[in-house]
């Protein structure tokens, strides 16, 4: 007879070692098809694998509701353990199948069938043991009742061995330590990552860089024994929740993905690019002189009268025409209505001379994109700006006949800016090194980031830019 039992185990087992495979999926990272199909993009298919730990914990609990359908009491409290088991495990395969980008609520809905699992398999093992038990006393030497009953009485065996493995392996995996480690990630190509439409040319191999950045758990030192660039630092007091970071670069790898499309389209003729288009209210700092006045979200317009567009113009009139204590009215756009407002300014301080109203800026963007832009979405690429650089190439790659990499294999890391230049980035080395085990030709970097950058792949083929121009330049410098 199948056992409840053996559908727990096996989903048990697969969950422990795909949190294992999660914290070590670089490894595979050069591979790809003859079709150029990366790595990054075969996780996704290999990603329904996950589906099987819910469905085994489902099954194995409707089998044992079949095969105890006859008993009452106690049973009954498992048997809606059971069921709750299956429900959860239904709808944890359905996320999982058909939407893995709800990987929270996913993995919310399967860790809280987990400890259902083994409350099902500790009390089915002690119910056994205890009709084992009665059983044998009915039928055996009245003298030994005694010691069968409290044996029958003793926590069950298998169970409690099978709860400390897992939670001691569960602890080696997930435990957070106050510590982020840093390791190799893998390459994207951009071309495959983003099509323009009504584009003729498919693009040459455009590959971004991605590391992985986590809160490190005890077997990240394992790994840092046996595997090169992991490196570790002390997370900050002040460091936002998971779920905050998480929401912060996937909004950064939006952000990225249109600056990117607006300075590729200018740079192939079709869009007007960049333009700035006044200055967008971030944060308020508590207590201070605008905090009645302005919200999160206004976009600041004009100051007495006076346009600013940047962050650059309103500190220019800042600095020359108001003086700390001084009032200024300020025009700005709020959830699309042009509104005033009068505000109050103070010393700054730092600058005690310096006028400030106690709020967090930056610039508001016009992005000019005519043409509509299909990007894929892989499961490894969470987020961030990092690729900024590297996809603005592979959109001008598109949108120019005969293309822009001139058969060169190109790799590259680099946020890109509303003026075309590529800004820093983090994992410098470890993304030097996961490209140095390509076929890439070249590896665009930050021109400040270029020693780091050597340091982790001395033997690359490492080029330092400032802007998106040098990237160009240097490839039609470069023809194979």
């Amino acid at each position: 007879m199948l056992k409840p039992a053996r559908y727990y185990l096996f989903g048990l087992v697969l969950a422990l070692v795909c949190l294992a495979a999660a914290e070590l999926i670089w490894l595979p990272a050069p591979l790809k098809t003859s079709g150029g199909i990366q790595w990054i993009e075969m996780i996704d298919w290999l990603f329904n694998i996950l589906a099987l730990i819910p469905i085994s914990w489902a099954v194995g609990a409707l089998l044992g509701v079949w095969q105890q359908r006859k008993r009452k009491g106690w049973t009954l409290i498992l048997q809606l353990v059971r069921l709750i088991i299956a429900g959860l495990g239904i709808i944890g395969a359905g996320y999982v199948l058909f939407a893995p980008e709800m990987l929270f609520q996913m993995l919310l809905v399967i860790g809280a069938a987990a400890p259902l699992v083994f409350a099902d398999m500790l009390l089915t093992e002690a119910l056994e043991r205890s009709r084992a038990a009665k059983a044998s006393n009915i039928g055996g030497n009245r003298s030994n009742a005694p010691k069968r009953l409290l044996s029958s009485l003793w926590l069950p065996k298998r169970g409690m061995i099978t709860l400390t493995i897992t939670i001691v392996l569960l602890l080696v995996l997930l435990c957070p330590t106050g510590y982020r480690v840093t390791y190799p990630g893998m390459t994207l190509n951009m071309n495959r990552y983003a099509h323009v439409e009504k584009s003729e040319n498919s693009g040459g191999t455009v590959n971004g860089i991605l590391v992985f950045e986590r809160p490190a758990v005890p077997a990240d030192w394992l790994y840092a024994k046996l595997l090169p660039m992991y490196s570790f630092e002390k997370i900050p007091e002040n460091e936002p929740p998971l779920t905050e970071s998480y929401t912060q670069v996937v909004h950064m790898k939006t952000d990225a993905n249109r600056v990117a499309a607006a300075v590729a389209m200018q740079k192939a003729g079709v869009g007007g690019g960049i333009k700035p288009d006044g200055i967008r209210i971030i944060a308020i700092v508590k207590d201070s002189p605008a905090e009645q006045k302005l919200q999160a979200g206004d976009i600041i317009d004009a100051m007495n009268g006076q346009a600013v567009k940047s962050i650059g113009e309103m500190t220019d009139y800042m600095e020359k025409a108001v003086k700390p204590g001084e009032s200024v009215q300020i025009t700005l756009r709020r959830s699309g209505v042009q509104t005033q407002a009068e505000v109050k300014t103070k010393a700054s301080a730092d600058s005690p001379e310096r006028a400030v109203f106690g709020i967090s800026v930056q610039t508001e963007l016009l992005l000019d994109i005519p043409l509509n832009i299909d990007y894929k979405r892989f499961m490894a690429h969470i987020g961030g700006p990092s690729h900024g650089a590297m996809l603005t190439l592979a959109i001008i790659d598109q949108l120019t006949p005969g293309g822009v990499t001139y058969g060169n294999q190109v790799a590259g890391t680099g946020t890109i800016e509303a003026d075309g230049s590529i800004g820093l980035i983090g994992g410098i080395k470890q993304k030097a090194y996961a490209i140095s085990r390509t076929d890439a030709d070249v590896f665009f970097v930050p021109a400040e980031l270029e020693g780091d950058a050597r340091s982790g792949a001395p033997d690359l083929n490492i080029v330092p830019v400032n802007t998106i121009d040098d990237v160009l330049n240097w490839l039609s410098e470069h023809k194979k």
